[in-house]
């Protein structure tokens, strides 16, 4: 009886995970004065934003900054788009997760390199794993002699997002 509980409940988490996980790459079409988006997670505006240069500097000595962030993606992850990195302008580039894991983004690195995209949520200074580097450099078709040489935790300013705004070019839109 027990084991049979057991796979019932391994049943229904594989099956709501499947079910997240199509449901949260769904992108809903934004329209706006500043421009066409293709909206992920919660709704956003694309108003109010800071740009990602000025972000350590407005953050100052804070731990956590809740802000509306413009940033220009660098990478997104390959397997599930459950990550990116975007550019600070300043040679660092700091990682974009997405709260409760709960969307993704589109995989194509040629579609997403390069665009500026819009995300709300907090910025927080934190310390890297070893294991969690090799897992998003994994995740970025890193090869196995790139994530042997990840051998210390490190220090870094990252995203929490709970949106994200990715412009649409005109002609997607019609």
């Amino acid at each position: 009886m027990k084991k049979l509980i057991l796979l019932a409940a391994i049943a229904i988490f594989f099956a709501a995970c499947s079910s997240e996980t199509k449901k949260s790459n769904d992108a809903t079409r934004v329209e706006t004065a500043m421009g066409n988006f293709d909206s992920y997670g919660g709704m956003i505006t694309p108003d109010s934003t800071i740009d990602a240069t000025t972000l350590l500097a407005e953050m100052g000595n804070a731990p956590t900054y809740d802000t509306k962030l413009k940033a220009k993606v660098v990478e997104v992850c390959q397997k599930k788009g459950c990550w990116m990195n975007v550019e600070l302008g300043n040679g660092e580039v700091m990682k974009v997760t997405f709260k409760d894991y709960a969307f993704f983004v589109p995989t194509d690195n040629a579609m997403m390199a390069g665009k500026e995209v819009i995300m709300q949520g907090t910025a927080k200074f934190a310390t890297i794993s070893v294991e969690d580097q090799k897992h998003y450099a994994e995740d970025g078709g890193a090869t196995k002699a790139e994530m042997d040489a990840i051998k210390e935790p490190k220090n870094e300013i990252t995203f929490e997002a709970n949106g994200v705004l990715v412009p649409v070019a005109a002609e997607a839109t019609k």
